[in-house]
């Protein structure tokens, strides 16, 4: 027993060291990103220091000492390094020249690299500037010393670099829409609930993924649902009241393959909210009780960042074990994260004024348990594409003239059954059988690459046929799981219903959707 309890607080010792050694980490990290911002605000950079608080999360009510700036830390550095190496250390080299076209024109003399007598130069005006800066010895250097503030001079003498700048202007105005409050307004700084915060914080997708609606061809119920739940209630707000809340958690479920995901990217590049894009890695910690606290400081940044949307992919892994699992077999780790992740989702649904959604898929409905399935009100069935969906999908990737031929008819036919991602798969593969025998002739050098025209899609189908030998689809047995799991959990309807009035779509809080459809790839 005395060896077990040396152990654990040997262990429990070491674990506050590391403890303590990341937060001497990130308070090192924040406090060179204070640096950065000041030295920016310092030199005029009024706009670039603007937009790095915030990309950045920086508080507003922290502030660089007096004592302290990135200048006297570079020139301190320099010394150092000069007394240790005996020269001075290179603290830039030559960038690669897509960077060096993305930087603003700056005068020749500023702009050249030192090399030979210059560099000497440049060495003894760094030191000079030191010596002056602490009031130093030298005075033969101090002659030597040169001004150190960069003169930029925006020269646009061709129209290609004022359209640069329009551009680059156009794109920072996009990204300025996603950036988010400080979240001092949430959790003061230094707070510990503060460093899960900014954690959980990286999870939200400020980039566009640029996947819009009309890239999603089909699945047009799917689409609408999504939308009664992500885009009306802040479009319409009126159509609401307290008694009659819009969907507050939507399930998509299905094969693999069938565009769950990239709804999800149409909803995040479409609605114009929060979206939180969580995976395992996102609130799973091995320490004991902090995925509890994860999870509560991400039910609090959603409600802080309203409206938002709580993507899960696969959550299948939050609280596995299915409808017909034992719950004996989960660990109490595992409990404890279930409890506290559904009492906070209750806890956010709940909430009519809340104005956040929770969006899920998973490709194994049958492991969630049912209490998050209680909690996910609106539950839509993603299937597998019908035989319109796949035409629409071979005519991105089929030269047009294919698509009149017989043959085309019947691989139609034979494609019942693969998902889209299946599909965009056979196309790939037929497209490489198509390039191998030119690859060989290149390759013997009978072949110049000015003698060759690529073509811009796949020219014939036995390409097809070839590929439909390798390319497997989904299984008929796992096909029929999903079905069965559909008309226990939901109420499937037939395709000439799916059309059908809002009166009928309110009794069921759940309805499976077959429909014709397919993805942009």
């Amino acid at each position: 027993m005395e060896g077990l309890t040396m152990n654990s607080s040997c262990n429990r010792a070491t674990q506050l060291a590391r403890e303590k050694e990341e937060k001497r980490t990130a308070e090192r990290k924040r406090n060179i990103l204070y640096l950065i911002a000041e030295y920016l605000r310092e030199h005029g950079f009024t706009d670039a220091c603007d937009v790095f608080v915030k990309e950045a999360h920086l508080p507003t009510d922290t502030e660089v000492c007096d004592n302290i700036d990135l200048e006297t830390i570079l020139l301190e550095y320099s010394e150092y390094y000069f007394s240790k190496f005996n020269k001075y250390p290179k603290i830039c080299k030559k960038g690669e020249a897509s960077f060096a076209s993305s930087t603003p024109n700056i005068k020749k003399e500023r702009n050249s690299k030192p090399t030979g007598k210059n560099r000497k130069w440049e060495e003894e005006s760094i030191s000079t500037n030191l010596s002056e800066k602490k009031i130093s010895k030298n005075n033969q250097q101090a002659n030597l010393e040169p001004s150190f503030d960069v003169c930029v001079t925006p020269l646009f003498a061709d129209k290609s670099v004022d359209d640069n700048k329009n551009t680059s202007k156009t794109m920072e105005m996009g990204l300025s829409k996603r950036f988010l409050k400080p979240l001092s307004g949430l959790y003061p700084s230094g707070c510990e609930w503060r460093e899960i915060a900014e954690i959980v914080a990286k999870e939200i997708v400020l980039s566009d993924l640029n996947v819009h609606w009309a890239d999603v061809k089909g699945l047009e119920d799917c689409k609408g649902l999504i939308k009664e739940a992500a885009v009306y209630p802040f479009k319409y707000p009126c159509m609401f009241n307290e008694k009659l809340t819009p969907w507050k958690g939507v399930l998509l479920y299905g094969p693999p393959g069938t565009g769950k995901t990239m709804l999800a990217k149409a909803v995040a590049t479409e609605c114009k909210t929060t979206f939180f894009n969580i995976t395992s890695s996102s609130l799973i910690s091995k320490w004991r009780g902090e995925s509890e606290k994860y999870v509560r400081v991400l039910s609090d940044l959603a409600k802080y960042y309203a409206p938002s949307i709580i993507f899960i992919d696969e959550v299948d892994w939050t609280v596995g074990g299915g409808t017909g699992n034992s719950s004996d077999n989960k660990s109490e780790p595992s409990k404890r994260f279930r409890a506290e992740l559904l009492a906070r989702l209750d806890g956010l649904l709940s909430m009519e004024n809340a104005n956040v959604l929770l969006l899920a898929a998973t490709n194994v409905p049958w492991e969630l348990d049912p209490a998050l399935l209680r909690r996910l009100e609106k539950r839509i069935y993603v299937g597998l594409p019908e035989r319109s969906a796949r035409d629409d999908i071979f005519q991105i990737y089929l030269k047009p003239e294919l698509l009149k031929k017989s043959q085309y008819e019947a691989i139609l036919e034979e494609t019942h059954g693969y998902s889209c991602a299946e599909l965009k798969l056979l196309c790939k593969e037929a497209w490489m059988m198509q390039l191998r025998p030119v690859w060989n002739y290149l390759e013997s050098e009978n072949l110049s690459l000015k003698q060759y025209k690529n073509d811009d899609g796949i020219n014939d189908l036995a390409y097809l046929a070839k590929a439909m030998k390798i390319i497997k689809p989904i299984s008929p047995s796992i096909q029929s799981k999903y079905e069965s799991w559909n008309k226990t959990y939901g109420t499937p309807i037939s395709n000439s219903n799916v059309k059908e009035t809002s009166s009928c779509s309110s009794v069921n809080s759940s309805r499976s959707v077959n429909y014709n459809q397919t993805l942009m790839f």
